[in-house]
């Protein structure tokens, strides 16, 4: 169980950064904003290392 809470963190942080990278900008000016952009993908490359580290009777 204390692996499962500590991926939680690190999703929940992941999804906290991306909304702040996020916040204020549009759609249109993301897509021209490769810095942005990569941001966000890396976080939400974070979440899905971070849900595959979630025990089995957790999911």
């Amino acid at each position: 169980m204390p692996r499962d809470q500590e991926s939680l963190i690190d999703i929940a942080n992941a999804i906290r950064r991306s909304l702040r990278y996020a916040d204020g900008i549009s759609k249109s000016e993301l897509e021209t904003n490769d810095e942005k952009l990569s941001a966000i993908l890396y976080q939400i490359t974070i979440i899905g290392e971070a849900t595959k580290r979630l025990s089995q009777s957790f999911r």
